[in-house]
């Protein structure tokens, strides 16, 4: 395909982006789930985290399933200068096998003063559903009714629920928090005399720079043995350098020992990070470790720290700013950090669909969709985001179905996202065999 012919085809997407409304998304702090087929909710109005801890029989996990719905979801009639948003919400747990292990089915409905609300989502509605699963492979689909308009939405989630009675030491996942409390305070989750106030998305920065992190550790050592544990907490950037490792010992609980740490993130830059805890147990001489991943999130990938980041930033809003726009925020890439940060604020401040809250949710979304598209459309080719794929679902979110062909005879590989919202065809071919799939059509 000539570079003209592409060319042409951009601009009819970003025409499409901007008609359908990119600066009408909707804001969710959380990091991005995995891309798939048939999924019909954007992932950036739901915030979804599962964690897993011990129960109290062999065959019985406790698994906590934490979730926050954005309103965007929802139609909202207004009465009496209220609005009100009504839905049917289905948790559905399936096993590897596909049978399904249990089903709740809640209805609820959201109540707001303004029609800006409507469109957030409201950080003090965190819902948590807790059932106990034998260890395995599961999946947890999330089923929406809007009540208003019949209309169903869905996301599936895979999850793994380990065994911590198998082996005389392990630890349980890792639960990210914005507090902690020693004492119970009314507010948050009972842990075994704590207090942890759950941070869903696991993502810190901006207004939020102390990370607390809860976990447990079960060790069948003999109850009087007078040996401490020993934690190793590993902390890698997005780039994988080790930037944090540190030790320290833990007094002993017993079978169960519930445990905190916080960090200060107040010097980290924008991205995934990985962290690590390790438990030894001199008793035992056994050692145990589990890993996950934590987000930090600056606006516009800020702090800035170097002329680069500021190039890459005003080169990313090339997907939505005018010519003029342009020009204008490159006459800064020599300024001060804090011109540089007012114009983009500025920027973004023209295009904030709720001016009365806080946040900025065309601003977050945004952000978002570039680091979802630099994790899963690179294929070794440089940042995702200036890939065909990348750029198309920064535009225009995940598509509503996608449709893959690997091996088609005669023919390159290629995919097709359908966005039935606007009644959009929008068809990738992999010229070079190598996965990097390129636009080729848009219907």
């Amino acid at each position: 395909m000539t570079v003209l012919l592409r060319s042409v085809l951009f601009r009819m997407a970003l025409t499409i982006g901007l008609a359908t409304g990119i600066s009408s998304l909707s804001h969710a702090q959380m990091a991005l789930l995995e891309f798939s087929p048939g999924r019909d909710i954007d992932p950036i109005h739901v915030v979804i985290d599962i964690l897993s801890t011990r129960g109290d029989t062999t065959d019985s996990t406790r698994v906590d399933c934490f979730y926050r719905l954005s309103n965007d979801l929802l139609n909202f009639i207004k009465s009496n200068d209220r609005y009100t948003g009504q839905y049917e919400l289905s948790l559905v747990i399936t096993d590897d096998d596909g049978f399904q292990m249990l089903a709740e089915t809640i209805r609820d409905s959201v109540v707001v003063d303004t029609e800006s609300a409507t469109h957030t989502m409201d950080h003090s509605k965190a819902q948590l559903y807790t059932t106990y699963l034998p260890p395995g492979k599961y999946k947890l689909e999330l089923k929406l009714l809007d009540i208003e308009s019949s209309k169903q939405m869905d996301m599936v989630r895979a999850f793994v629920v380990p065994d911590y009675y198998k082996n005389p030491l392990s630890i349980s996942d890792i639960q990210f928090s914005g507090l902690v409390s020693p004492t119970p305070t009314g507010t948050g989750l009972n842990r075994h005399g704590m207090t942890v106030i759950p941070n869903l998305s696991r993502s810190y920065g901006e207004d939020q720079t102390e990370m607390h992190l809860y976990f447990e550790v079960y060790s069948e050592a003999e109850t009087d043995v007078a040996k401490p544990l020993t934690a190793t907490y590993r902390i890698k950037s997005p780039t994988g350098s080790l930037i944090v490792n540190e030790k320290e010992t833990l007094p002993r609980y017993g079978v169960l020992g519930a445990y905190t740490h916080k960090f200060d993130t107040d010097g980290f830059s924008h991205g995934v990070y990985t962290i690590e805890i390790e438990i030894s147990d001199n008793a035992l001489k056994k050692t145990v470790r589990t890993k996950t991943e934590f987000n930090i999130a600056w606006q516009y990938l800020l702090p800035l720290t170097s002329a680069k980041n500021y190039r890459e930033i005003v080169d990313q809003l090339q997907l939505v700013a005018g010519n003029d726009e342009i020009k204008e925020l490159k006459k800064l890439e020599h300024a001060r950090c804090e011109e540089q940060q007012t114009a983009l604020s500025g920027f973004w401040k023209r295009r904030d669909p709720t001016p009365g809250t806080a946040q900025n949710e065309s601003m977050v979304t945004y952000y978002r969709r570039i680091e979802y598209a630099n994790r899963n459309f690179t294929n070794g080719l440089g940042k995702g985001w200036k890939s065909d794929q990348g750029r198309i679902y920064i535009l225009l979110g995940p598509p509503d179905e996608v449709e893959r062909y690997t091996f088609e005879a005669d023919t390159q590989p290629y995919q097709v996202w359908h966005y039935n919202r606007i009644s959009r065809r929008i068809v990738f071919v992999d010229f070079e065999g190598f996965g990097r799939y390129q636009l080729y059509r848009i219907d």
